[in-house]
């Protein structure tokens, strides 16, 4: 059951909430609910994506082992187009080497 919160809006945002509102044929009150339906979505996968990066840099720190980027590129292109290609291989971890885009 919806419970009834109360926000103190400055009247700037107050009117471009109502404007906003106004142009998506929305009352204002169902275009802040949806507003901030998105926003919690938003940060909820921002949140899951952080926990799955650290999870990974953990993996790679515990293992030792990662792929080149170029093979990994390789590997997709391969697929890409259709053709069978193995995994690539990983290589040692070197942090003391900068990362490179290519």
């Amino acid at each position: 059951m919806p419970t009834t919160t109360s926000l103190k809006l400055p009247d700037a945002l107050k009117a471009t909430i109502a404007q906003v509102a106004a142009l998506e044929g929305k009352s204002a009150h169902a275009l802040m609910v949806d507003t901030l339906q998105s926003a919690m979505e938003d940060a909820l996968a921002r949140q899951q994506f952080h926990t799955e990066a650290e999870s990974a840099l953990q993996d790679t720190l515990r293992t030792n082992r990662v792929y080149r980027a170029a093979d990994v590129k390789t590997h997709i292109m391969a697929r890409v187009r259709g053709q069978k290609s193995g995994a690539p291989k990983t290589v040692p971890f070197d942090p003391s080497r900068p990362m490179t885009s290519r």
